[in-house]
């Protein structure tokens, strides 16, 4: 009996102790109403409202400028393995200047970028946003004026837009505005141009015939289509390089560099840059097995390998949407072409935005132009890339005669 007395003791003693933690707790939450729970812990709710907010000074010592924008020719896009857009140009003027690195988020249109704006998700706003703009009296607006709309930051980042609007000139928009439609018209590549065909006689396409023989295996296509890529993007120039820093014979991107687990120190070199491009066109053409024919499969690898991936995947979106075959390269090079304008580079099945499709279109048929003549046979079933089961197609080797046509391209 004096045994159960005990254990009801300790039981009211072990309630009375619960009892008091929660009282304890209660007292806490009152006195501290604005603290917030958390995966790390808990912050102070007035703390978490301002904790990404950047003054400039934590900014240069991030050592990167935050910044906000959306897609268009005016504003940001990819374009030849790059990034262009008026803006984004000045984007990177300013950040330059500042001496911290870029780093643009995209979004969907001007209301999402205010929202991120005030929630400290960014330190900058770099698309001209209308100053009619809802809830406006929380933003300063600052350097470019484009039809009474500039850039914005919060009201608490008055000191940035000071720097902002002390750094910047109006000519500056200019500026952009030319060595955007420079770049855009001139590819944006500098090399030496080599004659497409080093003697047509023998069959010898260039001194890097070789390479391109050992590398088509990797690739898994016809040397000669290497050759044509080649052509195409550098003009056979080892030391070609390209504005955003493409390099070599194949303009390779030193980010796709690493990831084909090439050394930029040999990004230059012949034989490490025809490897890295045989790599990139396998893992191309890997990315397009759901394109069932071998033919209209590489058109899809040329488009990406000048395009981006993901721009050719929205463009085969839009051609399903609209009731076109999104496997069918004459259906979706449409889309490609109207990646340009408002209507579908904002429709919600497009996800890469903004495109200036022309480049991309042209570049699939001058390679497979110049691909055919090199080759000298009518492409046919087969002629080059991977075949249903992802094994090695081989090409075709029926010869016709191109009597009287001059090998002049435009490149």
């Amino acid at each position: 009996m004096q045994f159960i007395k005990k254990q009801i003791s300790r039981v009211k003693n072990f309630l009375l102790f619960l009892a008091f933690l929660f009282l304890v707790a209660c007292n806490q939450k009152e006195d501290n109403d604005s603290v917030v729970m958390t995966p790390w812990g808990t912050v102070d709710e007035a703390s978490a409202d301002t904790m990404e907010h950047y003054s400039l000074e934590e900014i240069l010592q991030s050592g990167q400028l935050r910044v906000l924008s959306i897609s268009g020719e005016e504003t940001y896009f990819t374009y030849n393995k790059s990034t262009l857009g008026h803006h984004y140009l000045l984007g990177e003027k300013l950040a330059s200047e500042l001496g911290v690195e870029l780093k643009v988020e995209e979004c969907s249109d001007t209301t999402e970028m205010v929202t991120k704006l005030r929630n400290g998700e960014a330190d900058l706003i770099i698309v001209p946003v209308s100053k009619d703009v809802a809830g406006n009296d929380s933003l300063i607006f600052c350097g470019p004026d484009v039809d009474d709309a500039q850039w914005a930051v919060m009201e608490y980042s008055k000191e940035l837009a000071e720097r902002i609007d002390e750094w910047y000139v109006p000519d500056m928009l200019s500026e952009v505005i030319e060595k955007q439609t420079f770049i855009e018209s001139m590819g944006g590549v500098q090399c030496h141009e080599y004659a497409p065909f080093l003697d047509r006689k023998s069959g010898t396409i260039s001194e890097w015939d070789d390479l391109f023989k050992t590398y088509a295996q990797i690739a898994s296509t016809d040397w000669r289509l290497l050759a044509a890529i080649c052509y195409q993007e550098s003009c056979f120039d080892p030391k070609a390089r390209s504005w955003a820093g493409a390099c070599g014979l194949m303009q390779i991107m030193p980010a796709t560099a690493e990831t084909v687990g090439l050394p930029i120190e040999k990004i230059f070199d012949p034989k490490s840059n025809i490897e890295a491009a045989a790599k990139v066109v396998n893992q191309l053409t890997m990315l397009y097995r759901d394109v069932p024919d071998n033919e209209e499969r590489m058109n899809f690898v040329l488009a990406s390998y000048n395009g981006g991936p993901g721009h050719v995947r929205d463009a085969m979106a839009l051609t399903e949407k609209y009731g076109g075959d999104q496997y069918t390269w004459a259906d979706v090079s449409e889309y490609i072409l109207k990646l340009s304008q408002p209507m579908y580079y904002r429709d919600a099945v497009v996800k890469f935005g903004y495109m200036r499709g022309t480049e991309t279109h042209d570049y699939v048929d001058k390679v497979r132009a110049r691909y055919e003549d090199y080759a000298g046979v009518v492409l046919s079933d087969g002629s080059f890339g991977v075949n249903e089961t992802g094994g090695y197609a081989g090409v075709s080797t029926k010869p016709t005669r191109r009597a009287g046509k001059q090998n002049k391209y435009q490149i």
